[in-house]
């Protein structure tokens, strides 16, 4: 649970947002931790840091992605309509980079 979801209960008009992150090592793509909070700038903060943490393995190339999702508390999570915000990767010395939109990595 993220910080900014303790006592706290969604309801359907309220907006979330959701990150995930996503990694290539080795020719194969995978996906990371991922999570869903209340606020933009808490997501922001915890896609930074997963992407941080896999930056300490060169042979991994990670990028994450941010999205606002609108729930429906009838359907399951992977099928809320979701807006992409940002999308981010690992910068130098242990920076992460941001831009605007959908990740042009394939997901």
């Amino acid at each position: 649970m993220n910080v900014d979801e303790q006592q706290h209960t969604h309801t359907e008009r309220e907006a979330l947002y959701a990150w995930s992150t996503f990694q290539v090592s080795g020719g194969v793509e995978g996906s990371g931790p991922s999570g869903t909070c209340r606020a933009e700038k808490t997501a922001r903060a915890c896609l930074e840091a997963a992407l941080q943490a896999a930056a300490v393995h060169s042979d991994v190339y990670s990028w994450g992605q941010l999205s606002q999702v609108q729930g429906n508390l009838d359907q399951p999570f992977h099928l809320w309509s979701r807006a992409p915000v940002a999308w981010a990767e690992p910068g130098p010395r242990e920076t992460v980079t941001w831009r605007p939109g959908l990740a042009p990595h394939g997901q």
